[in-house]
């Protein structure tokens, strides 16, 4: 099983027998993926470190209203007013650095994990000189020297840097980073993404006091193509960097490929991404089991095979309680899905055929001996 290294725009399900999906499409010819309508949703999250440990007392925010995180890392919300395919959540705790993630819901409870990276100074570097901070995995960023105060006034002391790579291929590379692989393009359009790798980069004064690179000046990053993308990596991808107000992506520049690392410039330090970009259709799933009953707990990876190694692997989550959900795809691509049972066995392979529909439905149904139990009304 290949390394997951793509996410369809947030949590969706697929299930299990494709069933009738040209006879129920919707034939509407919208042109751009949307986030939905406004409903109610019940979120339950924990937050954990990079060894997978809990983080108490972490503060977590949900359109302006906080929650802290108890002594399991645990936090929840209920009944909370979000669009149906964008539930931003925010995470802050001191000697980390903020986390997000950006949740497509479904009825009955979201569950959901965001891994925060620790605040450990990679390097400490002057200012007024070029300087080169460099990981052990070869990712390498250099600095012009010229540095300022958040408010804008020059700053001339000694600057402390913090650099993190997310690699495509490292297994935890949706709990860790920001947000999710959703983004809004140089034209205002919404793209999926798939990802050639992420770099984070804090800069901090003698004081503790956030830096940044002055305005008009950039800085180099040239990060590392994963092993098993070198083959098919373009010469030339998109750059994104986070909006940690908006919770997207947003398309800036574009890095070239330089052996096997992608290089671009950069003129500010928030996340950057490096990402293959495609445009997104809305899917609306419905799951039964044989005689009606909704299926909640299936949980489906899906493959595009027009991804960066052939076949890659994204895990999709589970089915909600009322066994539908909505979510983002590529348009036009075929698409492969499986699903596994509660105990993590797989029990189906299907294939989805291309479509250039901006809206499609899908009804599947379970085979009576793969039954799955209608989630419990108590």
């Amino acid at each position: 099983m290949k390394t997951n290294k793509l996410l369809f725009l947030g949590m969706a399900v697929l299930s299990l027998v494709f069933t009738n999906c040209d006879s129920k499409e919707e034939t509407t010819k919208e042109s751009e993926f949307t986030f939905g309508n406004v409903v109610s949703r019940d979120f339950k999250g924990k937050i954990v470190d990079i060894n997978n440990n809990p983080i108490a007392n972490a503060t977590i925010s949900l359109n302006g209203y906080e929650v802290t995180t108890n002594s399991s890392g645990i936090f929840s919300y209920v009944n909370a007013n979000v669009k149906e395919r964008f539930a931003y959540f925010t995470a802050k705790k001191e000697g980390y650095l903020d986390g997000s993630r950006l949740v497509m819901s479904h009825e009955g409870l979201n569950e959901l994990t965001i891994m925060m990276l620790p605040m450990d100074v990679t390097a400490t570097i002057p200012t007024g000189v070029v300087s080169e901070v460099t990981l052990p995995n070869t990712t390498k960023v250099t600095f012009d020297g010229s540095f300022m105060l958040e408010n804008g006034t020059a700053y001339n002391g000694d600057v402390k840097v913090i650099v993190n790579h997310l690699d495509a291929a490292d297994p935890k590379v949706f709990d860790k980073m920001p947000g999710n692989l959703i983004g809004e393009r140089e034209d205002g359009s919404i793209s999926g993404m798939e990802t050639y790798g992420m770099i984070n980069v804090e800069l901090r004064g003698d004081d503790n006091q956030k830096l940044q690179i002055t305005t008009g000046h950039t800085a180099n990053i040239s990060l590392p193509i994963a092993a098993n993308q070198l083959d098919t990596a373009p010469s030339t991808i998109p750059l994104w960097h986070f909006n940690e107000t908006s919770g997207m992506w947003e398309e800036n520049g574009f890095a070239r490929r330089i052996g096997g690392k992608y290089v671009g410039n950069v003129s500010h330090f928030s996340w950057w991404n490096c990402d293959y970009a495609y445009p997104v259709a809305t899917l609306n799933v419905f799951v039964t089991n044989a005689d009606g009953t909704p299926v909640q707990g299936v949980r489906v990876t899906i493959s595009r095979q027009a991804g960066s190694t052939g076949d890659v692997l994204m895990d999709l989550g589970i089915t909600g309680a009322n066994g539908s959900l909505s979510a983002g795809v590529p348009r036009n691509e075929v698409l492969t899905f499986r699903a596994y049972n509660v105990n993590g066995v797989l029990i189906n392979t299907q294939q989805l055929p291309a479509s250039n529909l901006a809206v499609r439905n899908v009804y599947v149904v379970i085979p009576f001996n793969d039954r799955v139990a209608a989630p419990s009304k108590n």
